[in-house]
């Protein structure tokens, strides 16, 4: 115990430092071809507009490429700071409106060149970037346009790999489900918008190594310190988007898994609240080492700006808006629609398909009610929108997708709870994969 202890906070150690390299490493990181490809990018989004529907009428199906050109502008910054100031700064380059211009086309119209403004732009240094590296590298070899696609192909065939792994380790009664709430989350949509792709590729990514091996995982440093890990990560990369989701899908399939070898509702309770304790203070750790480190380099009166930002996002606007009505108003992007009620019904019928099969064969069916411990992870969702009022508001558009948690935890709940009378149903082996 003592050993993994040891080992769980020497991983999280060491992931706080390699966070704190990675980006120092990714401003040593300049060629021509990046900066042109950052700028090419910017202006193939400003093309696009600021929030373009792939699928018109669908709010699900919204991008927002204000942010995607936030992120090129940040992670293709080559100004004269220092190196610590550009690493920890969020810097970028807003050029001035010309006579005739809008401010969208000067706002995506971002050169590199000696006659370029400095700095300048939205204070978004409380925010770690952590995608600068990874994105300036590729920005190397490939325009934002190859990169989306790839992005793409990437995210499918991590689907598929989960999908794969749940067959292996006998998650198919959670398939409809999972597969239901993945597509609601609009993978064309979460795979080419760069402010998407960070908690997506989380999400699949940890599910993954949940799948492989989750006892080793425990074995080696712990659920918690890895959830932790988790979270951290997601704070890292992510610009406060749907970061939820990260926890939410691969702890479904942990507690599912668990379940299935037996564990009590206690037990899964108690797994539950230990790994979500763990994914918070992961991410709530990582982001106020952000803030201390910007007080110590840029001076504490930039602190300011950052309780001010906790106070908006978590307000309500004031009195105006209903904390309540918020919850709705992102659910409501999933219920508005009759295509994703029609899904919702049809998966539904999947799901309840062994239980009817068992009814019709007189074998009965039973409830397992440490099933209901699978909703914990919807109650956390509806009381982060309640928190977040503010920011679940104004970004509908994208915050709704925190709601697939919910679906995947309803549909998990559902698969669950009811079990045909026979000892083999729905068995699960614990082999190693």
């Amino acid at each position: 115990m003592k050993k993994r202890a040891v080992r769980g906070i020497s991983m999280l150690l060491c992931a706080v430092l390699l966070c704190i390299a990675a980006n120092f490493l990714a401003f040593t990181i300049d060629t021509k071809d990046m900066r042109d490809h950052a700028w090419q990018g910017c202006l193939m989004l400003g093309e696009q507009m600021s929030t373009p529907q792939t699928i018109g009428g669908f709010l699900s199906a919204q991008l927002d490429n204000y942010t995607g050109v936030l992120i090129l502008k940040t992670a293709g910054y080559v100004g004269p700071e220092s190196l610590t100031e550009k690493a920890f700064g969020g810097l970028r380059v807003d050029m001035p409106a010309e006579e005739g211009q809008s401010d969208w086309d000067a706002y995506c119209n971002y050169e590199f060149g000696e006659l370029s403004p400095t700095g300048g732009g939205a204070d978004y240094s409380r925010y770690w970037h952590g995608y600068t590296l990874p994105l300036r590298l590729l920005l190397c070899v490939l325009d934002v346009a190859n990169l989306q696609m790839l992005l793409y192909f990437a995210q499918l065939a991590l689907l598929l790999a989960v999908l794969h792994l749940m067959d292996r380790r006998g998650l198919r009664r959670l398939m409809p489900g999972f597969f239901l709430s993945f597509f609601l989350l609009m993978p064309f949509s979460s795979s080419i918008c760069l402010q998407y792709v960070p908690v997506t590729m989380l999400m699949l990514l940890s599910s993954v190594c949940v799948l492989l091996g989750d006892r080793q995982i425990e074995r080696a440093v712990g659920l918690p310190v890895f959830f932790a890990l988790l979270g951290l990560m997601t704070n890292y990369f992510d610009l406060l988007t749907f970061p939820l989701v990260s926890l939410g899908y691969p702890l479904l399939l942990l507690l599912v898994l668990r379940m299935r070898q037996g564990e009590s509702g206690k037990s899964l309770f108690c797994t539950t609240a230990l790994c979500g304790i763990g994914w918070a203070l992961g991410y709530g750790g990582i982001w106020a080492l952000k803030w201390l480190i910007n007080g110590l380099v840029f001076g504490w009166q930039m602190l300011s700006n950052v309780f001010a930002q906790i106070g908006l996002r978590a307000s309500d606007n004031g009195g105006t808006i209903s904390r309540v009505a918020v919850l709705m108003e992102n659910l409501g992007v999933i219920l508005d629609k009759k295509s994703y009620l029609l899904l919702l019904l049809l998966c539904t019928a999947v799901t309840l398909v062994p239980a009817g099969r068992a009814i019709v064969r007189r074998q009965g069916i039973r409830l397992d009610l440490r099933a209901l411990s699978l909703l914990l992870p919807a109650a956390a969702v509806c009381l982060w929108y309640i928190v977040m009022a503010n920011h679940a508001h104004d970004h509908t558009y994208f915050t709704y997708r925190s709601m697939t948690v919910a679906v995947f935890s309803a549909f998990a709940c559902l698969s669950c709870l009811l079990e045909p009378n026979r000892h083999d149903a729905g068995c699960i082996s614990d082999e190693v994969i």
